[in-house]
């Protein structure tokens, strides 16, 4: 979500809790949508339970002790750390609490994994996420630590700001916000870091009758049909909008002399203009779609509580409206038809990701080819 998300934080807080309905929670249930983490963490997952980390990886003894490595992204150093496993996991404590880790880890046939944790513990954000360890149809990854979309970084806690600030390597953030979104919550400035306006459009014209301001107007717009369509509509048209090509053009073009420093894309709630961004970059290195998706639909998972609070207050708002849950849901939700309509317009328009980039944006071929090298390994 993007725009809705701006006023409706605002609704969340002025509602007070609220005990879940039935209708609720049956609605809730009934729109859940599976998540395939075989394809988004292949080599391996690492999972965070406050200063404890809980990692398997691809080939991992079942028990035992072994040796892994950490490595911190701001001095580039490693570290070895020997670690217990039991039952297929190894339980430690954060070797480097507070920066950004890549965790090198042995196989069975002696090479070595990288993992990192997708999701990074950035007080404040519910949605910055590291776009490595994904396969491209060539059989290669994309790198661990260098590439991340997110929410927007107004929302940072002070620790938070710190972690992404100085721990992270971070050299080039990308605003895809509109102008207004950018002044009511600019992000905050960060030594060393470059910022980008890159705007994305995400207004159709076929909805600027649409509008976020109230509940009333939001009400009238998800208990309408139309709200199912919006964001295939709105994916769909960012694909083609001139705005779109200029942005990305940037972004590529950032890519190309980044020179290992990290890149962060985003939007308000880090789901539909920033999944444009990533599903387009990630498809430009070989990501096959149906990661692309996968990928895609971890703002359900990672904006779970953020979205069930969201909705509860809602469905107070909307009197239980069946038609009106209904409708915000698929405002709210990350859905594959939506990723999937950017996406499909791309191939009947243009054949491939490669001939939109090159078309476009002026993205070469060749220049695809470096970006492949430079963020897959």
């Amino acid at each position: 979500m993007s725009k809705i998300k701006s006023s409706l934080l605002i609704t969340a807080v002025l509602l007070s809790p609220l005990a879940i309905s039935t209708s609720y929670a049956t609605q809730t249930e009934a729109s859940s949508i599976a998540i395939n983490q075989q394809l988004i963490n292949e080599n391996g997952h690492i999972e965070r339970d406050g200063n404890r980390l809980v990692i398997n990886w691809k080939g991992m003894p079942e028990q035992g002790k072994t040796t892994i490595h950490w490595f911190d992204v701001v001095s580039a150093k490693s570290h070895p750390l020997e670690v217990i496993i039991k039952d297929g996991k190894a339980t430690f404590e954060d070797p480097n609490p507070g920066h950004r880790t890549l965790f090198q880890l042995p196989d069975a046939n002696s090479k070595t994994i990288t993992l990192a944790e997708r999701k990074v513990p950035a007080a404040g954000l519910d949605n910055l996420r590291d776009l490595g360890g994904l396969k491209t149809s060539d059989g290669r990854y994309t790198k661990w630590g260098v590439m991340y979309r997110a929410d927007t970084p107004y929302k940072l806690k002070p620790e938070g700001y710190r972690y992404v600030a100085n721990n992270m390597k971070m050299g080039h953030i990308f605003d895809l916000r509109a102008e207004n979104e950018v002044v009511k919550k600019p992000d905050p400035a960060m030594e060393g870091v470059t910022y980008y306006h890159t705007q994305i459009p995400d207004s159709p014209p076929a909805y600027k009758d649409v509008s976020w301001e109230t509940t009333e107007t939001i009400y009238n717009f998800v208990s309408t049909p139309r709200a199912e369509s919006f964001y295939v509509d709105t994916n769909a048209f960012m694909v083609e909008a001139p705005k779109s090509h200029d942005s990305m053009k940037r972004i590529l073009s950032t890519a190309l002399t980044a020179e290992g420093k990290g890149m962060l894309w985003h939007c308000a709630g880090g789901k539909d203009r920033t999944g444009y961004v990533s599903a387009v970059f990630l498809a430009a290195l070989g990501v096959p779609d149906e990661t692309i998706v996968n990928e895609y639909l971890l703002t359900n998972e990672y904006r779970k509580e953020f979205d069930r609070k969201e909705l509860e207050d809602m469905s107070k708002e909307f009197k239980q409206d069946p038609k009106a849950i209904k409708g915000f849901l698929a405002i709210q939700q990350s859905r594959p038809e939506y990723i999937m309509a950017a996406l499909n317009l791309i191939k009947q328009k243009y054949g491939s990701v490669n001939n939109y980039l090159d078309k476009e944006m002026g993205i070469t071929p060749q220049q695809i080819e470096q970006l492949k090298q430079m963020y897959t390994e």
